[in-house]
């Protein structure tokens, strides 16, 4: 197992019959008085690795290996959604697998139990740990995959180009994703591989594709939008909203359902992704995808989508009617919502420059607002939005310059947020940065 077990994983190997011919912690105690182990509360470990290691290379190769099969086994069966068990059983079988002459069946069940630890490592934030359980579990899947092995062979796939997008390996992400889109069956199965391969195309300053392929998916989920849109029109449709929102509350919008119509909640995810990349490249399409976010959610249900459409409407106001006031005011509504839910890190991160960059940084003191990138980095890099930590980045730097930082420490802040932004390919905010 290594060079430390606990008091619980000896329980959990010592309720199984058979597995062990003698009672684990009696020879542990036996151990300690030898010197060989030293015990701390109810951790046991190895008075020093080199005892570990020749104690565990003393042992035959093939021996070794059927060990770490049944161990990990037995700590699999006992797992649940205990994820701490689970990934130290999937670790034991890992080592079991190499080189091994596995049969098919075999090779699926352990690719599966790879897929779930994959699973509790993101959720966890350990995206290298990720990678290492999406790529044993991909090297386990046979030349037949997507016939034989086809939602297992979509899980790992969607698994790696997400982990991809999250460590800024944007070839590598975009070569599963083009894998996955080919192979899929269905429109449905291929959701969520087009958006990652729009926030491919965004990470490269590719907008224009990027809102193109958002759009013509939208159109697909029922949701069209004017291909030529103007001031008027954008004046109209916020005119509209306002009168929408002009007296809305924190308690009124609890009052919403939840959204469940599947449909619906795929294109509130397509049209935030779309709101993103407009702001960039095509302003005026957001106040429409907003107020059309902030009507889907009166009119199906409350979802964490509905949180970006209000702050984005909020922000549309502010920035084409300059009505503050009912701007800021929405945005703070949308905030609460942040705070309250559990994909907060992720949806601090998405709607930083809505909330934080604009409307916080016109209505609040410059330096309370400044203050908040440090943190707005850190949630991103927690929900491994890696364009959102680049941009909390840049925002720190642009804040700090007007908020009268001296200079040479800001020099440094800049630097970082270049070299960052080049590592994880985040081409836009380099090229702001260097500007």
């Amino acid at each position: 197992i290594g060079s430390q077990i606990d008091d619980s994983t000896i329980d959990l190997l010592s309720s199984e019959e058979h597995l062990l011919p003698f009672d684990v912690k009696g020879v542990l105690q036996l151990a300690i008085t030898e010197g060989i182990v030293e015990k701390a509360g109810p951790l046991y470990q190895f008075t020093h690795d080199l005892i570990q290691q020749t104690i565990y290379e003393s042992i035959p190769n093939n021996e070794r290996k059927l060990l770490h099969k049944v161990i990990g086994t037995v700590l699999l069966r006992s797992a649940a959604n205990n994820s701490t068990i689970h990934l130290l059983a999937v670790d034991q079988i890992n080592l079991y697998c190499q080189d091994a002459d596995l049969g098919s069946q075999e090779r699926s069940h352990i690719a599966r139990i790879n897929a779930t630890a994959a699973k509790f490592a993101i959720s966890a934030s350990n995206f290298e740990q990720a990678r290492s359980y999406v790529n044993a579990g991909m090297r386990l899947l046979n030349n037949n995959r997507w016939k034989e092995e086809y939602s297992l062979s979509l899980q790992l796939y969607e698994m790696s180009a997400s982990i991809s997008c999250f460590n800024g390996d944007i070839d590598g992400m975009s070569s599963c994703l083009h894998e996955v889109i080919s192979k899929a069956k269905s429109f449905g199965d291929s959701l969520t591989s087009s958006g990652l391969l729009a926030m491919a195309l965004a990470a490269q300053s590719k907008y224009q594709e990027a809102i193109s392929n958002c759009l013509s998916i939208l159109s697909s989920l029922g949701e069209e939008f004017p291909r030529e849109i103007n001031l008027g029109t954008v004046l109209n449709e916020l005119a509209v909203i306002q009168n929408t929102l002009a007296n809305i509350s924190v308690g009124q919008v609890k009052l919403l359902p939840a959204m469940a119509d599947k449909t619906k909640l795929n294109a509130m995810k397509f049209l935030s992704m779309v709101c993103s990349y407009s702001i960039q490249s095509k302003p005026m399409l957001v106040p429409i995808l907003s107020c059309r976010m902030v009507r889907l959610t009166m009119e199906n249900g409350f979802c964490d989508d509905s949180i970006v459409g209000l702050v984005t409407a909020g922000y549309s106001l502010f920035s084409f009617t300059h009505n503050l006031e009912l701007g800021y005011r929405i945005g703070k509504v949308g905030e609460s919502f942040i705070e309250e839910s559990p994909n907060r890190h992720a949806l601090r991160s998405r709607l930083i420059f809505e909330l934080d960059v604009t409307l916080k940084t016109v209505k609040e003191p410059v330096h309370s607002v400044v203050t908040l990138f440090h943190d707005r980095y850190d949630s991103a890099m927690l929900a491994g939005d890696v364009g959102g930590a680049m941009h909390s980045l840049l925002a720190y730097c642009i804040g700090a310059l007007h908020a009268g930082l001296e200079l040479v420490s800001l020099s440094k802040f800049f630097v970082a947020c270049i070299k960052q932004s080049t590592k994880y390919q985040q081409n836009f905010v380099r090229y702001l940065a260097m500007s």
